[in-house]
């Protein structure tokens, strides 16, 4: 639990200042709300590829661990990146180290998400382990956002990505020491008997009918025409925000996801998987039409904590059920490959909403409210062909929870 906790802070300060510099830095040189969503999600490649670095996690031992040695070494290569940020040339030059930095950011979240699965089967504790992850993610998240909103406000737009870049940073070092803290397993070399343990898991997986649907309803869910970035066109061009109480929004919004975490974590333990997605999905459809009533700075601050509260409520369930129907002895890849098609269909559907908004809705964002509410409702329909118990059985532990691979943590 610590070390999720420490792991996920690191990311979610790193993250957070990801997002409101470098948009509004893209945004003043003259790019549409399109433009920018596109740009940006060149940037997330890494995150679409999620399975590469799962299946050599999972194959490969390296310097003689599958674990903290590549955490190390990925959270050096985004420290890199973050710090060839802080040398801004050009557009160009900012999307290729985002593009490094978020390789390192991207391999750290799957080996952190492998230990989370295999210690959450072998202990049963997939959703403590969840929440605590997006507790601490959000908690960071509110300080990111806040000083995000300040460095966009008070710098210009190169300043305030090179500021950030060096705050950036401590995100991955802090990651090397909750690894050199917490993390511990055995030293092993190469094992063919494990690599065909892994490879028939991984048949296994694929074979699922629950994997390609819990697969398919991810891609659905995000495939929805996603209005974050036209809100913050609407924001700064309609309603006249400045760029610091737009942070302060990010962070109002980031305080409601801590409080949704810990709602999440309670209701887990009294609502089955499916009912907790249909009132995810319930919620959602109401918190998208309450953007209808975005007139000021209050109904801002009201909609961004509320929408923290249902957006990781529906976050965490969605997480949960893909954590849910992983083989164990291929966890790596497994939740890699959910992690990446919800990456992927991600970015599709931010370029979507941002398309709509400019050339479809005339800069309009009431339609594409409306129309998100409505494709959010659809999703309703995918639950009777969910499994009726996808934690029903208990997994046998892995050979990393037979080890304690996290210090602390009876196997």
């Amino acid at each position: 639990m610590i070390f999720f906790g420490l792991a996920y802070f690191a990311h979610g300060i790193a993250g957070g200042l990801a997002k409101q510099p470098f948009t509004n830095y893209f945004k003043s040189l003259g790019m549409t709300a399109d433009m920018v969503a596109a740009w940006l999600s060149l940037a997330a490649i890494p995150w679409m590829i999620k399975p590469l670095y799962g299946l050599l996690i999972d194959l490969v031992p390296l310097w003689g661990y599958r674990r903290k040695s590549y955490l190390v070494l990925m959270a050096g290569c985004a420290a890199a990146g973050y710090a060839a940020l802080a040398h801004v040339v050009s557009a160009e030059f900012v999307v290729w180290a985002l593009l490094v930095s978020t390789l390192g950011i991207a391999a750290i979240d799957v080996v952190v998400d492998t230990l989370m699965v295999e210690e959450g089967l072998a202990l049963g504790v997939i959703r403590r382990f969840q929440g605590q992850q997006w507790t601490w993610l959000n908690i960071a998240a509110i300080t990111a956002g806040l000083l995000g909103g300040w460095l966009s406000h008070s710098l210009l737009p190169e300043a305030a990505i090179r500021t950030a870049a060096l705050i950036m940073i401590g995100g991955p070092v802090g990651v090397i020491i909750a690894t050199w803290l917490f993390v511990e397993e055995p030293q092993r070399s190469f094992s063919r008997l494990h690599a065909r343990t892994i490879a028939h898991e991984i048949a296994k997986g694929l074979k699922s009918k629950a994997f390609w649907l819990v697969g398919g309803f991810l891609a659905f869910w995000n495939l929805i025409p996603n209005f974050s970035t036209p809100l913050y066109y609407h924001m700064v061009d309609r309603l006249g925000f400045d760029q610091y109480f737009i942070g302060q929004l990010a962070s109002i919004g980031s305080v409601g996801a801590t409080l949704g975490s810990f709602a999440y974590r309670s209701l887990s333990d009294r609502f089955s998987i499916h009912q907790t997605l249909v009132v995810s999905i319930l919620l959602s459809v109401i918190m998208a039409l309450g953007y209808l009533l975005l007139q000021d700075g209050l109904s801002a601050a009201v909609l961004s904590f509320c929408s923290g509260i249902v957006s990781m409520l529906a976050l965490l369930s969605l997480f949960t059920l893909a954590a849910s129907i992983c083989p164990p002895h291929a966890a790596g890849f497994a939740f890699a490959a959910l992690m990446s098609i919800y990456s992927a269909t991600a970015q599709i559907g931010a370029v979507m909403g941002g398309y709509l908004y400019e050339w479809v809705f005339q800069q309009h964002i009431v339609p594409l409210i409306y129309l998100a509410g409505l494709c959010t409702l659809s999703a309703l329909a995918w639950i009777p062909f969910f499994p009726a118990r996808p934690e029903c059985v208990r997994a046998e532990p892995s050979d990393e929870a037979r080890h304690s691979s996290l210090r602390g943590l009876p196997a």
